[in-house]
């Protein structure tokens, strides 16, 4: 009886010598066999067979190594050097430097502009300009700066903030405002004071003492005036007139327009005495014959550079306002409509209501004003101002004015109340004209007051008031 293992280890020795091995692999412990065991490291016998015979491609980077690397060439002149690696071309410099290296056609700007050389309007940009480079136009920005923040490594610690000008642009926008102050109301005796030096148009700026003295001065003259007749009332009232045109005319000139002053104090001058003389049909007669005379100065280029609409217009402008309403002043002078001085007695009237209406409305304002009457005009006339001069006006009409013949109470109360309002109507309406001009005063005639019209401007509309009054009245 053969033993099993020494079978075993008989055929082991006999495939060992031979060197074939018909069983399948196993794994040999030297006393058992364990059939369909492998052990590991066990290799595959070279001549074995696969089971399937199509094998993959593999990848190109599965190949064996060669051992050649990329060859690294400098830009010399030897022959070794194959190809010069590529370079940055910016300047012009650059490519003149290298020129015999590149096609002289490449250089060349006569070929059309392609791709992003051309912008939707199939219109060349400009080329000059460095592409890295941001307009403000291009970013749709004024002022602004754009500010393109890096990014930094978080293990490195962050770099200094540098404020830009955008940064504190928005800084200061960022910035909640500061609340305001509370407001401490002045006591009254330092309101009174404040008051009385910017309200209600005069004081501001102004001599009183001077003002007074040459107010009452003007006035002395003007009483005496009146006192010898109706010649002497209409030789001052023809020179106040002619003195206010002439500063209307310098403020207008100061001012651009271009007026022809010759021509409007002529017209002035001559319509206060035509009107003395014929009464109101000279009115129409000097304003058409200013007009042509005006065509001509303009046509002839008097002033070369003037533009002849402003010029015309100015022209006109002062004549009819300071020549056209001063002009009643002749009118009720005039012997012809008013006889027996009575044209006397309605000037001087319109004279005293006026200048009682102006003081009040001065020293009211200035005392008590607060509430402005036309802030956008003349922000320092009040409507305590106001009536404190309408009131002067009627006290100075009832009282004074009705003793002064052909005057009754009840027609000048009347009067007082008309002057009231018309007065201020031509006060503001002469600061208005100021302000379009950029002038304080329209003169300086008169110390303490400005101008001769800073002192008529009221009056100017008081006397055609005044002569619709009397013919409404029968006065005359």
């Amino acid at each position: 009886m053969t033993d099993y293992f020494d079978d075993d280890d008989s055929a082991t020795r006999e495939e060992q010598a031979t060197g074939v091995d018909d069983d399948p692999p196993i794994y040999r412990s030297g006393r058992v066999r364990i059939i369909g065991a492998e052990p590991a490291g066990h290799a595959v016998r070279e001549d074995a067979e696969p089971a399937d015979d199509s094998v993959p491609d593999m990848p190109h980077w599965n190949d064996a190594p060669t051992g050649q690397v990329p060859a690294i060439l400098d830009r010399g002149t030897s022959d070794d050097s194959a190809l010069a690696p590529p370079i940055w071309r910016e300047e012009d410099t650059d490519w003149a430097a290298h020129e015999e290296a590149f096609e002289p056609s490449m250089l060349s700007d006569d070929l059309p502009a392609v791709g992003a050389l051309i912008n939707d309007n199939n219109d060349q940009v400009d080329v000059e300009r460095q592409p890295w480079h941001f307009a403000d136009d291009d970013l749709g920005h004024d002022d602004e700066t754009i500010v393109i923040e890096p990014r930094f490594d978080p293990l490195l610690p962050p770099p200094p903030v540098v404020p830009t000008r955008s940064a504190t642009a928005a800084a200061s926008r960022l910035t909640p405002p500061e609340p305001p102050q509370p407001r401490v109301r002045a006591p009254r005796q330092t309101r009174l004071r404040d008051d009385a030096r910017n309200s209600n148009g005069g004081t501001s700026g102004r001599n009183m003492r001077v003002a007074v003295g040459s107010g009452l001065l003007l006035g002395v003259v003007a009483l005496i005036c009146f006192k010898l007749g109706n010649l002497a009332a209409v030789v001052i009232s023809t020179a106040v007139v002619l003195l206010a045109a002439a500063e209307a005319y310098a403020a207008f000139r100061k001012s651009q327009y271009h007026p022809a002053t010759l021509l409007g104090l002529v017209a002035t001058l001559s319509l206060m005495v035509e009107t003395y003389n014929k009464g109101v049909s000279a009115l129409p007669l000097v304003l058409v014959m200013l007009v042509a005379a005006s065509f001509v100065w303009y046509l002839s280029r008097v002033e070369p550079g003037a533009d002849p609409v402003a010029g015309l217009a100015s022209t006109v402008f002062v004549f009819a306002w300071v020549g056209g309403f001063g002009s009643f002043a002749a009118l009720l002078l005039n012997q012809s409509l008013f006889p027996s001085r009575h044209g006397v007695a309605y000037l001087l009237a319109a004279v005293l209501t006026t200048v009682a209406a102006d003081v009040a409305a001065l020293l009211v304002g200035s005392a008590v004003g607060r509430h402005p009457m036309a802030p956008s005009i003349s922000p320092h006339k009040s409507w305590e101002g106001f009536i404190g001069g309408a009131v002067a006006s009627v006290l100075m009409a009832v009282i004074v004015v009705h003793f002064i013949h052909p005057w009754t109470v009840g027609k000048a109360l009347v009067l007082g109340l008309v002057v009231a309002v018309v007065a201020p109507l031509g006060d503001l309406g002469q600061s208005m004209i100021k302000r379009h001009l950029g002038v304080k005063d329209m003169g300086t005639l008169m110390p303490g007051h400005g101008g001769i019209l800073d002192r008529v401007d009221g009056l100017l509309l008081v006397l055609p008031a005044t002569y619709f009054v009397v013919k409404a009245l029968h006065l005359g």
